[in-house]
């Protein structure tokens, strides 16, 4: 799939606008945390009926990943991933002033910590990648997040502004053609990235089965670990509650020798599909998913 219908599949709304987050993050931040809690559900309640495509998009992707579940099961998971959805946009607005809680899961810490050097830190659409880039932060230090531009430069700004306050860095791609070599040489400077590999942007992209069906993941963090030997780790950060997170870390592995970029995204796949089994209404894709099964 290429970027410029990312844009359009994800951006269907128009509410995905840098002024959009500044206010609401004004707005979060000045009242107690249950009245934007409960605005943010009444705003996704209102959301599905006002967008209904939208909403039969993330109906028809649960019934892909959950062929075994009931009608019912499927509208209750749907209503629940947009209220998820809501509640961890909160979350992330008012981490200036109230940070969520992010437990780790036991051996989590380990993972992260135990290795020597620069880190593939991949993660996905599920749970909430920036909270999940705080608490990378808290256990590892300063990263760089790695991803595509915005359509509105403005929520490019916002979220890098949130970024770099607490000490992180952004590199958008496809906007320099020096953009690999430099990630190449921070890896190589012992520097950790953070990267969505759960959607495939046109050439980079490798055939993976998730949930059981053919899918598209990012080929580029296997072959950044081929070509710096650094390993690629899962992360996955899931909301427990209203401010609280669990980390959840996958085995660390390199593109080297017998093990193959396919074979070794497909591992990153199976860790994301397990997640997803675990938390079904914290997958964020609001658009048909498994069209990219071309």
């Amino acid at each position: 799939m290429s970027s410029n219908n990312l844009h359009r599949n994800w951006n269907v709304s128009g509410f995905n606008q840098g002024w959009v987050f500044r206010l609401a993050e004004q707005c979060c931040c000045r009242i107690p945390s249950r009245i934007p809690y409960a605005l943010a559900a009444n705003l996704m309640d209102w959301y599905q009926g006002f967008r209904p495509q939208v909403s039969a998009a993330v109906r028809a992707n649960l019934a892909g990943a959950f062929p075994h579940l009931s009608p019912s099961r499927l509208d209750a998971f749907t209503d629940s991933t947009f209220a998820n959805y809501g509640r961890g946009l909160v979350d992330y607005l008012r981490a200036g002033v109230d940070p969520p809680e992010v437990t780790s899961r036991p051996g989590a810490e380990e993972s992260l910590t135990g290795i020597g050097g620069g880190r593939i830190l991949v993660t996905a659409h599920m749970g909430n990648w920036e909270v999940g880039g705080l608490y990378l932060g808290r256990i590892l230090g300063p990263h760089c997040m790695v991803g595509l531009p915005e359509s509105d430069p403005g929520v490019d700004a916002f979220r890098e502004a949130k970024r770099s306050s607490v000490g992180h860095r952004t590199i958008r791609v496809r906007q320099d053609l020096s953009t690999p070599f430099e990630l190449r040489r921070l890896l190589e400077e012992g520097r950790s990235i953070v990267v969505l590999a759960d959607r495939s942007v046109d050439r980079d992209c490798v055939r993976v089965r998730f949930r059981g069906r053919p899918a598209l993941f990012l080929r580029s963090p296997a072959l950044l670990s081929a070509l710096t030997g650094a390993p690629v780790v899962p992360v996955a950060v899931v909301a427990e509650g209203a401010g609280r997170y669990s980390a959840h870390v996958g085995s660390p592995a390199v593109a080297e020798g017998s093990l193959s970029a396919g074979e070794l995204m497909q591992g990153v796949a199976d860790f994301f599909g397990g997640i997803l089994e675990q938390y079904p209404d914290q997958w964020y894709n609001f658009f048909r998913y498994w069209r990219e099964e071309t």
